[in-house]
């Protein structure tokens, strides 16, 4: 029995990728008490499989549909509908988890590349070409 439970635990399907990246990002809703459209640019502070924590001034409603688009170097990389599933009012660093409802391929395709992109230009940037070594 403790053999089967330790199996399961470690041959389990691995966690889902979180890429530290700090891409573009512009939100956009419709705020629920106004009814004015809100945009706002924020940086990403990780991006996921079906996702992405971004840094914005102003938060969405937990709940609002998200329009999210990602940009490395202005290059518009995915422009996707999203859901906010959490959100940290912490006004140092104010967050929003973002879960995508649409184009989930397509943003493992393109932002989740465009992420890891990022991370080895940024290696490359702070310990030059042997950094891997």
């Amino acid at each position: 029995m403790g053999n089967a439970v330790y199996r399961s635990t470690t041959e389990a399907s691995p966690l889902p990728k979180r890429i530290p990246a700090n891409l573009k990002a512009q939100v956009s809703w419709i705020d629920s008490r106004t009814g004015k459209k809100i945009s706002i640019v924020g940086v990403t502070e990780h991006i996921g499989e079906s996702g992405a924590l971004v840094n914005v001034e102003v938060l969405p409603e937990v709940g609002s549909k998200v329009k999210l688009r990602l940009f490395d170097e202005d290059k518009k990389i995915i422009e996707t509908l999203t859901t906010v599933i959490r959100v940290e009012r912490d006004p140092a660093r104010p967050l929003a988890a973002l879960s995508v409802i649409k184009n989930i391929k397509k943003w493992k395709d393109s932002a989740v590349n465009a992420a890891q992109a990022w991370v080895l230009r940024k290696l490359k940037l702070n310990y030059g070409e042997d950094w891997a070594n």
